[in-house]
């Protein structure tokens, strides 16, 4: 345990800065990705819970006759 956090120290203390950049198109891209991703968990979460109501619907109204 020691060792690893002794290596992660020494990576972190000498290392190099990168040259590097995101164009605008590779931002804009992890950002649909991100909405596309959280669109179909909505979507595939909500899906069940109106099932599930109309289930609840049937057997409330059952019960009150």
């Amino acid at each position: 345990m020691k060792l690893k956090i002794i290596l992660t120290l020494v990576i972190v203390c000498y290392s190099q800065p990168s040259f590097a950049y995101i164009d605008p198109f590779t931002g804009s891209f992890i950002i649909q990705a991100l909405l596309v991703f959280l669109a179909s968990m909505a979507f595939y979460l909500g899906y069940p819970f109106r099932i599930i109501k109309k289930i609840y619907k049937r057997l409330s109204t059952k019960k009150k006759k």
